[in-house]
């Protein structure tokens, strides 16, 4: 309708700005997802070019199946008991329906219009990481953080770790596929990539290096598939001693620690403890403490009270001690007073080690709660391992059909309370993980439309040999091991935009 007035492409524009206003949103603002959805959706009846709606949608496989997902969810409500929960988890999947059906009645017809909205995209995630890194290191702002985690302000670390991936698969393209802005590029993707690093997020290394390998393959494997192979073989092979690394106990032999000393410098008695050990020194973390010592002289190096908390809330007596045995040092004064003024606001910021920033910073963590802590509550490891063991139980007994789409969380509630978790309340989840989510909800008939969906999705793109597509659909599939993605709006959006843009058999053209 507008075009009659404006001119012949009025509503490709506000189509594509719709759609940008999606791709900025999704990193910093749900409010600017919401309304840009609508937009999409009224600029669609607005034009009412119904019979072009039909003829994309007939053509569109991976729509169908999407059409066919969400109305076996809609079937499940069939034999669910609780419909308010089912009708909110409607409501939060909603952007899946929408969006894909307004880029599959339209989709985008030039790289000129993708290239827009990928920037919007990328101008985004860039911003809110600038803000988010000068805010954590009190460049700006006032904001009080106890967790590294707390460093994403607009969303949650895990949906925005998936932003900041995927905008460096953009970057990428721009470089390989477009050979434009190739310095601009490569400087943003340089600080993404140390933003990753910094935030400590397992999902964002994880997806980090899905992107870089999947980028990788598709340079390198048309002029040395031997050479791809053999890289392949050693990733594989590196990624296994790695996880034996993280995931082989630490083992210690009290005998080895019999000829410690038994008294500090200054003639106090030391106390020795064997059942908790250090990741980084393999060694006992409670041994040679000499806490009196440590009281005495601790107010002579930090305005905080011995028997107070760190800025995480911890006991600092505690952090002391564990930051001290990071460095293999005896816990008296004497090596109290080894301790620089940046190992002083370490241990006040809550550092439990001298390996505090980073990947390792995070693995080593990972390990402590692996060989040390027997409550999970807490600790993000330990709680989704009783999240994957709650959930496998539950579908033991609910595979062919599932629980319905209202149910998944009452199924869970009943199985923490009858098995007696050692979870919290507030602690007591669902899987996240995405497959198994849907798994328990839908049954045997739902998982295997959900990973028909990506499955299309990877042999279409696969086809048209579209990198960004595959690099996409490859991070997805990571975060859904780990993650129930689609079970907030940042995450369905993020998902839904970018699957529909990639959906259509035909070609993105040049120019149109």
């Amino acid at each position: 309708m507008l075009n009659r007035f404006f001119g012949k492409n009025t509503h490709s524009f506000l189509h594509t700005l719709g759609l940008c206003g999606l791709a900025f949103g999704i990193p910093s603002n749900k409010v600017v997802m919401s309304v840009s959805m609508m937009f999409l959706i009224l600029n669609l009846i607005i034009e009412a070019n119904y019979a072009s709606y039909w003829e994309n949608i007939k053509s569109n496989r991976i729509f169908h199946l999407i059409l066919l997902f969400i109305s076996f969810t809609l079937i499940g409500l069939i034999w669910t008991s609780n419909l308010d929960y089912a009708m909110h988890d409607f409501r939060v999947k909603l952007p899946l329906l929408v969006i894909t059906t307004a880029l599959a009645s339209k989709p985008i017809q030039s790289k000129k219009q993708l290239h827009v909205i990928l920037t919007a995209f990328i101008t985004s995630t860039t911003i809110i990481s600038l803000i988010n890194f000068s805010m954590y290191q009190h460049w700006i702002g006032n904001q009080v953080y106890d967790d590294i985690r707390g460093m994403s302000l607009f969303s949650s670390h895990i949906r925005y770790a998936l932003s900041v991936s995927f905008s460096c698969a953009i970057l990428l393209y721009f470089i390989v596929e477009v050979k434009r802005y190739i310095v601009l590029a490569l400087a943003l993707i340089l600080w993404l990539v140390f933003y990753t690093y910094y935030s400590q997020v397992i999902t964002g290394y994880l997806t980090l290096f899905g992107v870089f390998f999947v980028y990788s393959v598709y340079k390198f494997w048309p002029l040395n598939r031997i050479l791809i192979s053999i890289l392949s073989f050693g990733f594989v092979a590196t990624s296994s001693v790695f996880l034996f690394w993280l995931l082989n106990p630490i083992t210690i032999n009290q005998s080895d620690y019999q000829d410690l000393p038994r008294q500090t410098i200054e003639g106090e008695y030391y106390i020795d403890l064997f059942d908790v050990v250090s990741p980084i020194t393999h060694k006992p973390i409670y041994i040679q403490v000499c806490e009196p010592e440590l009281r005495r002289d601790w107010s002579l190096y930090s305005k905080i009270d011995f028997d107070s908390t760190d800025l995480k809330g911890q006991p600092i007596k505690g952090t002391i001690i564990r930051y001290m045995s990071s460095l293999d040092y005896p816990k008296d004064a004497e090596h109290l007073a080894m301790l620089t003024e940046d190992d002083i606001k370490n241990i006040e910021k809550g550092y439990p080690s001298r390996i505090n920033t980073g990947i390792m910073a995070r693995l080593y963590g990972v390990k402590f709660q692996l060989n040390n802590e027997t409550d999970p509550n807490n600790h993000s490891l330990l709680e989704r391992l009783e999240y994957w063991k709650a959930g496998m139980n539950i579908l033991s007994n609910n595979i062919l059909i599932g629980v319905g789409t209202g149910d998944i969380n009452d199924v869970f509630k009943t199985y923490y309370n009858q098995s007696n978790s050692l979870l919290t309340e507030e602690n007591r989840n669902r899987t996240h993980n995405m497959y198994l989510t849907v798994f328990i909800t839908l049954g045997i008939f739902g998982i295997v439309l959900f990973i028909l969906i990506q499955a299309y999705f990877i042999r279409l793109n696969f086809k048209k040999r579209d990198v960004l597509a595959l690099s996409f659909i490859v991070l997805i599939l990571i975060s859904f091991l780990i993650e129930d993605t689609l079970e907030t709006q940042t995450g369905i959006t993020f998902y839904a935009l970018f699957l529909g843009l990639f959906s259509s058999k035909t070609p993105i053209k040049e120019f149109v």
